[in-house]
């Protein structure tokens, strides 16, 4: 083999091998413009000639939906800057990493404003702690009383903490006006007690003295009645703007306690419908944190309206039964009023809490109820942070159970 084959056989050799290695070196660019492709969106072609247009157009969808995300981080950031409620957002250290002009005014290094950022921070501090929402209440008084309601929400990336958000709100106008229509309510429902008292003793002398005219007598009973129901309206007005002024209370009040006032208060009104009024054993160490004198009235309320719609069942010899029932569990307290009477149809089950409403407004008329019991027992339940269902069923009686938490001594 001469020179000249030798030379043109390793020229050869080496062609092949430099058409290998840009073939192999194109592919890699092919793959990895078709993983960039798919990364920002996009689909890679079937076509290589096309390759360099997907590409393009990939990259236009990519560059419209990052001015898009930056236009509503914008409106965004606006919304939050221009927002009357204060905000404000902190990393998972509790450092703020944002505040808009509503909360820095709670910020700053004046004495108000010094007590409701430790507070604020307080809140902030305990919701990245816990991972769970936390809210207080922060009274200021320099130089005017303010009320702010603060609500530290933790925020979660995953498993992973991403800070905190705290919505800081003045409430201090909306707190004015609710104590000064507690107070009209207060005051116009002491004016009127008088006078209604006055009105019954009046028409139940009226009602005794005259004889031999059944109309006027009828009259003056009908007179003493309504007095007597108007009065009962005012008091549980009465009742309902104190539940909605109630605070919060940490003493412990014993649910035996409550149970049997309960239960000796109304023994005399379940007899007189033929009702029998049972209150099963209660553990004395059963507490809950509160008012003893408003868990009274939610329980009596409770147990006054199970009284007036039971009626008594002749199968039964003629009497009916109410049943009041309260256990611990291990973080709350559950109090039941079971009775055998009417029931409540399905449809009215969600409004019977709403004030002044009423299932059967006839049959209200006759058992004398004014709308207000089953509210003013909601309230009092919220106030304790519980609540109150029914489990009820037309002609199958009803249960009321009332949930709050229960009260253990500090540590």
């Amino acid at each position: 083999m001469d020179t000249v084959t030798v030379l043109l056989a390793g020229v050869a050799a080496a062609g092949a091998v430099g058409a290998v290695w840009f073939f192999a070196r194109d592919r890699r660019h092919s793959r990895a413009v078709d993983d960039a492709i798919r990364r920002i969106g996009g689909s890679p072609p079937q076509r290589r000639r096309r390759r360099a247009a997907a590409f393009d157009d990939a990259l236009g969808r990519l560059e419209r939906s990052t001015a898009r995300a930056q236009r509503e981080r914008a409106q965004l950031a606006g919304a939050v800057q221009s927002a009357p409620l204060g905000i404000v957002i902190t990393d998972d250290e509790g450092v703020i990493l944002t505040a808009n002009p509503a909360a820095d005014r709670y910020l700053g290094a004046r004495l108000g404003q010094a007590v409701a950022e430790v507070r604020i921070r307080e809140a902030i501090e305990q919701a990245v702690m816990r991972r769970t929402p936390v809210e207080m209440e922060i009274d200021l008084y320099t130089p005017v009383r303010t009320v702010l309601e603060v609500a530290a929400i933790p925020l979660d990336f995953g498993v992973e903490s991403a800070g905190c958000v705290a919505f800081v709100a003045d409430v201090s106008e909306e707190r004015r006006v609710a104590a000064m229509r507690r107070d009209f309510i207060a005051n116009v429902g002491h004016e009127l007690k008088t006078p209604l008292g006055a009105l019954s003793a009046l028409a139940e002398t009226l009602a005794s003295e005259i004889e031999g005219d059944s109309g006027s007598a009828r009259l003056a009973e009908r007179l003493q009645a309504e007095s007597n129901r108007l009065s009962r309206l005012v008091g549980d007005i009465l009742d309902l703007s104190q539940a909605e002024a109630l605070g919060a209370h940490d003493e412990p009040v014993a649910i035996a306690d409550v149970v049997r006032d309960v239960v000796q208060d109304l023994e005399a009104v379940a007899g007189s419908r033929d009702v029998d009024l049972v209150a099963e054993p209660v553990e004395p160490e059963i507490r809950v944190a509160g008012d003893g004198r408003q868990l009274r009235t939610m329980l009596s309320n409770l147990v006054d309206n199970a009284i007036k719609y039971s009626f008594p069942d002749e199968a039964k010899g003629g009497r009916a039964t109410v049943t009041v029932r309260a256990e611990a569990h291990d973080r709350t307290v559950v109090i039941e009023v079971f009775d055998e009477g009417i029931g409540i149809p399905e449809a009215h089950i969600e409004r019977i809490f709403e004030r002044f409403y009423r299932v059967d407004r006839a049959r209200s008329r006759e058992t004398g109820g004014t709308g207000l019991g089953l509210s003013i027992v909601r309230h009092i339940a919220r106030n304790h942070h519980g609540d109150v269902a029914v489990e009820s069923g037309e002609g199958e009686g009803s249960t009321f159970r009332v949930t709050l938490p229960r009260w253990r001594a500090r540590a």
